[in-house]
């Protein structure tokens, strides 16, 4: 019997592994119990040591992926016509296996880091009976609340006689959502602990045309954001990405967990840029199910010192986007390209997530705040 080579055997023994970890995924129960139980420590013991190190360990491995494939192509093709040479052969060869690899590492790290906690129910509650279909009269509930809130909280936050709002530093953002969310553990068990420096993407240029604000590297526990974010987003984007890594890796989980631990600060910009964030969600949903009843008119919304502060924040990120120079500008081929492939991801997110998606927050937000709002 022929002997197997050791790269038969290696992709052998990963696939055995592989299968076994992915034998969890299939019960959302076990998923809830690995993610309040095990991936708490997993991920803390991950971050203690990718924290020593102030660039995001996560995006050079992406980077370094992302040339890695490229050349894998490469050697691929170049193999059509060069396979007589023995030298280039075997290096290719070689090359490819060692890329196979490292690709099953990658996703047997990625089940225990990623899969498992996201194949868990939403927000680790199990399968509660709870109500799914609300009235327009409940939404339209929820969205005065949400008005009434962001008002009130506008209010607490000066503008100076010349329209001047002097906003958070970003440290102080990440610092006030951080405890935020670490208050929100005693109803949230995952989100108790520590929380690590959210690290700034080296490539926010391309993130921006992606229209992505952030995201975890469940690779190596770090989130990561982009630097061309209004500082009231960027108190969401934060939370959000917090949710993220303390194993919460729907959107609707992340988007809801953000908005409410926002909503609870002290502190007025937190729960304003909340109670903007829920609205952005709330408001589509009210809109779509009231077409007819305002037709091209505006539906409710903010006071006008609110829309003030809003336009005080976007101000403040044309600043700092045009702060920088903007290499990509000067290649448009390289730009739409980005554009559509952001398009083309974002499109297969939502088909996966379905209604785990973004917008799966209204419901969510539907649910918590039943029977509790009095208008």
């Amino acid at each position: 019997m022929e002997k197997k080579s050791r790269y038969k055997k290696t992709m052998i023994i990963l696939l055995g592994i592989l299968l076994v970890f992915l034998i969890p995924g299939f019960s959302p129960s076990t998923c809830d119990l690995y993610a309040d139980r095990v991936y708490p420590g997993l991920c803390d013991v991950i971050t203690r040591v990718t924290s020593l190190i102030p660039v995001a360990i996560g995006e050079i491995i992406m980077i370094l992926g992302i040339f890695t494939s490229i050349t894998a192509v490469i050697l691929s093709i170049l193999l059509i016509f060069l396979r007589k040479n023995k030298g280039f052969f075997r290096f290719a060869v070689g090359y490819l296996k060692v890329c196979s690899v490292i690709i099953l590492c990658t996703v047997i790290i990625y089940i225990p880091t990623w899969y498992i906690p996201f194949r868990g129910t939403v927000l680790g509650m199990g399968s509660p009976n709870l109500r799914k279909d609300f009235t327009d009269e409940e939404l339209e509930e929820l969205l005065y609340y949400i008005i009434d809130n962001g008002n009130a909280a506008a209010e607490e936050i000066e503008i100076s006689d010349d329209g001047k709002v002097i906003f958070r530093s970003s440290n102080e953002i990440e610092s006030m959502a951080a405890d935020a969310m670490a208050r929100l553990g005693d109803e949230y068990t995952r989100l108790k602990g520590d929380y690590p420096k959210i690290k700034v993407a080296v490539c926010s240029d391309i993130l921006n045309r992606m229209y992505i604000g952030g995201y975890n590297y469940p690779f190596t526990m770090e989130p990561t954001r982009n630097k061309y974010i209004n500082p009231l987003y960027l108190a969401i984007l934060d939370a959000h990405e917090y949710a993220h890594h303390k194993g919460y890796y729907k959107e609707n989980e992340a988007n809801f967990l953000s908005q409410l631990a926002l909503s609870r600060s002290d502190d007025p910009y937190l729960r304003l840029a909340a109670y903007m964030n829920m609205y952005s969600y709330v408001y589509s949903d009210y809109m779509s199910a009231h077409k007819e009843q305002y037709g091209d008119e505006e539906g409710p919304g903010f006071s006008e010192r609110v829309k003030k502060i809003n336009e005080a924040a976007i101000e403040e990120e044309r600043i700092l986007y045009e702060s920088d120079e903007h290499i990509i500008d000067s290649l448009p081929v390289l730009d739409r390209f980005i554009k559509e492939t952001a398009d083309a991801g974002w499109d297969v997110q939502g088909e996966i997530l379905q209604e785990n998606s973004y917008d799966g927050v209204v419901l969510l937000l539907l649910q918590y705040y039943y029977g509790e709002l009095d208008r």
